[in-house]
Formats: structure tokens, C-alpha cells, sequence
């Protein structure tokens, strides 16, 4: 009798699981503009599948192709996780509905919630739909959107830009990228670049017609590859950005990733690429430091160093100004191999202090007395 009770409960669970797994696909309630009732149906309840991976972020095969997910994955990571939350989240809807070539569909997918008790516009995003199967799969629009891109190839790198392009930035930026290549034995790449005029024609090129959710753009505006590492993306209309590209660079192509301390390579990519949007060079970034030493007298650049992200020099960003100037000091010292013992210095940096004293002979001692003589020098 107790077993047969088990049984029946185990039984409840099991259906109670799948009735709540079809309720998250139907609760999704998609409104698709679309006469023919049998393919409006094929895509609705493809589109409430697709959505509902994409809030978890675990997409299959069954709703998207495995070599377009790899090709675009900025565009798939950036869809994903929307109404996973604490936030109050709507039901998706679908603006926009019209058919393209080949039996596929073009989609206007909108976002909406509650922020604070106001109506909230989380993020419209624009992607295709193809036939698979009886079902449908879900593309990223990045190749309809940028066909009508100019193309210019300068050696290993073929540009793609709506206006013009600066063919001097351009051929600086080729340098760089086969001198990269020879400083860490990597095989020089070949790249398509991708030079946005905005961030906001960026976001469009990929679908994402507004994004309130990528507002605060810093970690890619800057500069990223995508297609494994094949494709380098900007949106600071600069077709010499390094900034972003080294550690995306160092990301693709060192080994022992896990490993990388990428706090200290953002410093190198500063030092090469000029820090964030200003582009402001190691000169102005010591001029800056000296300013707030000036202004905080007591000011400790090993506690402002181990705060991070919360420090409050430069933008809150101190850490990869300091390993600017630290990596600007080895360089010049002992060259870019020892300067590469600190990129594997750890995840978190665990043995940053250790490698840093080894070749510099700087500790957490003697590190403000460093900073100080480095940005005076």
C-alpha cells in the first residue's frame, strides 16, 4: 500500500512537471499578425519554445542552428535572461510580423514590464524565423541588416563600414595585430572588422532596435570579437580600437584561460589601445593620477588597487590604469615575456604580488612609493 502511495505521488510530480513546462510556453501568449492559421501556430508555439530557452539561456538544437549560435553568440547572450529576474515582466509580444524569402518570417519581438509600479520598455529585438522540421528555428539578423556595408581588405583584414573609412587608423590597426600576434608566438589572424559609426547602429545591425538592458555599454562598445573569435565588432567608429580587442585577442588565442588575470590585461590593452572611449594615452593617465594624489594627499593606491571596481580614481576603473603603468614598467625593464608571467598571475590575481615582486620587485610594501614614482616619471 505504501509503495503503490508513492507510486501514485511520484506520478503527480512527473505530470505536474510537464503540465508546468507546457504552461511556460503557453503563458508566454504571443500574438502573431499572420492570416494563415497553421503557420501562425508553427511560430508561435516555436517562438514561445525559443523564448523560453532563451530566458534561461540554454538553447537547443531544435530551435536554433548550433553554427549560427557560435557565429553570432554576442546577439543570442544578449537576448537571453530577459524576465529571469526580480523585475515584474510581461508576456512578450509581437509587434511586427511579415514574411521574407524562402518561407521565412521576419519578427518584431517586444519586452515590456513594470520598474518601480511605471510601464517599463525592457528591449524590441528584430530576428528571423526559418522552417525546420514542421517548426521553425530563430536567427540573428546581423547579415540582411549590414549587407549594404562598404568592404575594404588590408592584408589579413577586411573592414565592413556604412560611411567611410580612415584608411590610416586602418593600417595602424593590421600593425598592431601581427605585432600582437608575434609578441605571444599566436598565428597572425584574419579578421572581417566590423567599424560602427554608434553603438546605437551596433545594437541595430544585431536586431536590438532599443536595449535599455545594455544602456551601460562600457564592456562592449569598446570593442569584441564574435564568431569565435573570427569577427572584431566596435561601435566607436574607429577602425583602430584595440582597446577591446586584446583581451578578446588573448582570450581566443592563449592557452590556460583559466588562469588569465584579466585585471592585468586590461592595463595592457589600455597601454596599446589608449583607456575607454577617451582614448586617453599612459601621459594623460598619469597626469590624472597625479591630480588626485594632488587633491587626496592620503590617498593609498594599493587599497585603491585592491577595491577594483569600486575605486574611486579614473572612473572607478584605477585597477586597469595601474596595471597600465605597471605593464608599461616591465615592458620597458625586462620585456613583454615577463610582462606576460602577470597575465597568468590567476583568475582573481591570487599570485599577482608574488610574480609582480619576482620581476619588479614590487609588493604590497612598496606598492603606493611605486605608483607614485611611476606616475611622476
Amino acid at each position: 500500500m505504501i509503495k503503490r502511495i508513492y507510486l501514485i505521488f511520484y506520478i503527480f510530480l512527473i505530470i505536474h512537471s510537464i503540465q508546468a513546462q507546457v504552461s511556460v510556453y503557453k503563458n508566454l501568449n504571443l500574438q502573431l499578425v499572420e492570416r494563415d492559421s497553421i503557420t501562425a501556430g508553427r511560430i508561435e508555439n516555436a517562438l514561445n519554445g525559443f523564448l523560453t530557452e532563451a530566458k534561461e539561456r540554454t538553447y537547443s538544437e531544435k530551435y536554433v542552428d548550433t553554427k549560427h549560435l557560435k557565429k553570432y553568440e554576442f546577439f543570442f547572450n544578449k537576448l537571453g535572461g530577459i524576465g529571469k529576474g526580480s523585475e515584474i515582466f510581461h508576456k512578450p509580444t509581437v509587434l511586427k510580423s511579415y514574411p521574407i524569402a524562402n518561407g521565412a518570417y521576419r519578427l518584431t519581438i517586444g519586452f515590456t514590464g513594470n520598474k518601480e509600479g511605471i510601464p517599463f520598455i525592457y528591449q524590441i529585438t528584430e530576428l528571423k524565423a526559418v522552417p525546420y522540421n514542421d517548426s521553425y528555428r530563430f536567427y540573428c539578423p546581423f547579415i540582411e541588416n549590414t549587407k549594404h556595408f562598404k568592404t575594404k581588405t588590408i592584408e589579413n583584414i577586411k573592414y565592413y563600414y556604412s560611411s567611410v573609412i580612415n584608411e590610416m587608423k586602418a593600417k595602424e590597426f593590421v600593425e598592431f595585430t601581427k605585432k600582437l600576434a608575434k609578441l605571444t608566438s599566436a598565428p597572425i589572424p584574419k579578421l572581417d572588422y566590423y567599424s560602427f559609426s554608434s553603438l546605437d547602429e551596433l545594437l541595430k545591425s544585431y536586431g536590438f532596435l532599443y536595449s535599455a538592458r545594455q544602456c551601460n555599454f562600457l564592456c562592449y562598445d569598446l570593442g569584441f570579437m564574435d564568431n569565435e573569435g573570427k569577427t572584431y565588432i566596435t561601435g566607436t567608429d574607429n577602425e583602430n580600437y584595440v582597446f577591446g580587442y586584446i583581451s578578446d585577442f588573448f582570450y581566443y588565442n592563449l592557452p590556460d584561460k583559466e588562469e588569465i588575470y584579466w585585471t592585468f590585461v586590461q592595463g595592457i590593452s589600455a597601454y596599446y589601445g589608449g583607456y575607454g572611449l577617451s582614448h586617453d594615452d599612459i601621459a594623460t593617465l598619469k597626469s590624472q593620477f597625479s591630480d588626485e594624489l594632488k587633491r587626496k594627499p592620503n590617498i593609498n593606491f594599493l587599497e585603491e588597487f585592491q577595491k577594483g571596481r569600486k575605486s574611486t580614481i579614473n572612473r572607478r576603473f584605477s585597477h586597469y590604469v595601474m596595471s597600465a603603468f605597471l605593464f608599461k614598467e616591465i615592458l620597458e625593464k625586462k620585456g613583454f615575456d615577463e610582462a606576460l608571467k602577470l597575465v597568468y598571475s590567476g583568475k582573481d590575481g591570487e599570485r599577482f604580488f608574488e610574480i609582480l615582486n619576482t620581476t619588479l620587485g614590487v609588493n604590497k610594501h612598496n606598492f603606493h612609493k611605486t605608483i607614485v614614482k611611476l606616475i611622476a616619471d
